[in-house]
């Protein structure tokens, strides 16, 4: 079940010492940030079961708009991308938000989780999850509902 929290929006066309508050929803979101489509369509999935906007980009995408427009409670990204890789996002994120949900896909490379590490701590980011590949639903369902309690937008409420 998900619980939709309100943004209040400045009408335009009142003056601004008396405007009323329009009411628009919230749709808490997952941003994706992936060349590869399976990852996307699996988080996707999951997403549109537990009633959470997903947002799918490749990693040629600009990162910090999309933080900013969506305020996401999570963000899912691989270790490896061709055009910016995951301690690039694990930096913008930083920058966004330290303690925003991050889960990483390192793959089987040591090295990357090492690398993912120390950028970890340098740039003091609290809620690093590292797997080597996109955990199944359960553990997925897991890392949202945790990830949507702390978000500013909507939450997640056990059934």
């Amino acid at each position: 079940m998900t619980h939709l929290n309100t943004v209040f929006i400045p009408s335009p066309l009142l003056p601004a010492e008396g405007q009323p508050l329009s009411v628009a929803p919230c749709l808490p979101t997952v941003v994706v940030v992936s060349d590869n489509h399976s990852v996307g369509a699996a988080v996707d999935q999951i997403g549109e079961f537990l009633g959470v906007g997903v947002v799918v980009l490749g990693t040629e995408a600009e990162l910090a708009p999309i933080l900013r427009t969506f305020r996401p409670m999570a963000v899912v990204t691989d270790m490896e991308g061709e055009d910016q890789d995951g301690c690039h996002v694990m930096m913008l994120v930083a920058y966004h938000d330290p303690d925003l949900p991050i889960l990483l896909l390192t793959g089987d490379d040591p090295s990357l989780a090492g690398a993912a590490d120390a950028v970890e701590e340098l740039w003091g980011l609290s809620a690093v999850t590292k797997a080597p590949y996109l955990p199944g639903a359960g553990p997925l369902i897991e890392f949202l509902f945790h990830a949507g309690r702390r978000g500013e937008c909507g939450r997640l409420i056990p059934a």
